[in-house]
């Protein structure tokens, strides 16, 4: 895989975790619930993009790439990279927020 599809799957991740921050999380947050990174439905939220993404690692080393067996550093390293790009589609307010 060339760069250019690294940056495609990682453009597809953040663009999914923009869409539930903004039909599922914002309107809560505009209710009052404040979602910080420790909190059960984030936590699901992340452990759900790495589950899936390891799937699709799994899948993208095997067809895409040829790999023979399972290549497990390029599927952790994968889903940990795409989980963390989607945790700042899904929680970009608390990057953004000035120090109190």
């Amino acid at each position: 895989m060339s760069f250019l599809g690294y940056l495609v799957l990682g453009a597809a991740v953040y663009v999914i975790g923009t869409f539930i921050h903004l039909k599922k999380l914002k309107p809560k947050r505009q209710a009052g619930v404040v979602y910080t990174l420790t909190h059960p439905v984030i936590i699901g939220l992340l452990l759900g993009c790495f589950v899936v993404m390891f799937g699709v690692s799994l899948l993208m080393g095997r067809f895409l790439l040829g790999h023979d067996g399972v290549d497990w550093a390029f599927v952790v390293v994968n889903s940990l990279v795409a989980t963390f790009i989607f945790y700042f589609g899904v929680n970009p307010d608390e990057q953004m927020k000035p120090p109190h």
